[in-house]
């Protein structure tokens, strides 16, 4: 059984609304309902331009036991970044300078990857990849 690819990357979330803004705002992602909303999870699935529900974003809800022992902003421990690949380099990096949001560039010394690296809301590490771009 092979994998293609990452099928999506949960987020639990205390502000669910900024943290949907931010990838809605800066990547571009549609916000749709989550489908576990009839089994009582608040959350919103992130879409892509195909309708791919990319990122999970999961409400932490304080009053519940559900996700017991993490908590959004602490470090993730051994995952060190969610990568995405992307398009539009220029346009992303003046949404970053525009909304004030810190970030690095590498523009590699091999190949034709640029990279731009930033943190969401909830201390996520994100690795944003540009081919070509």
């Amino acid at each position: 059984m092979p994998v293609s690819g990452i099928d999506h990357v949960n987020i639990l979330t205390r502000d669910l609304d900024a943290t949907a803004t931010f990838y809605e705002r800066l990547l571009g992602l549609a916000r749709t309902e989550n489908e576990s909303i009839a089994a009582g999870f608040r959350g919103a699935w992130m879409r892509d331009k195909a309708g791919n529900a990319i990122v999970h974003l999961v409400w932490k809800d304080p009053a519940s036991d559900r996700y017991g022992g993490y908590e959004p902003g602490q470090p993730t421990n051994a995952v060190h970044h969610v990568a995405f690949r992307c398009e539009g380099f220029e346009a992303i990096r003046d949404a970053l300078d525009a909304q004030g949001i810190g970030y690095r560039v590498n523009d590699r010394q091999y190949g034709s990857v640029r990279q731009i690296f930033l943190v969401d809301p909830n201390a996520v590490n994100l690795e944003l990849n540009f081919a070509g771009d």
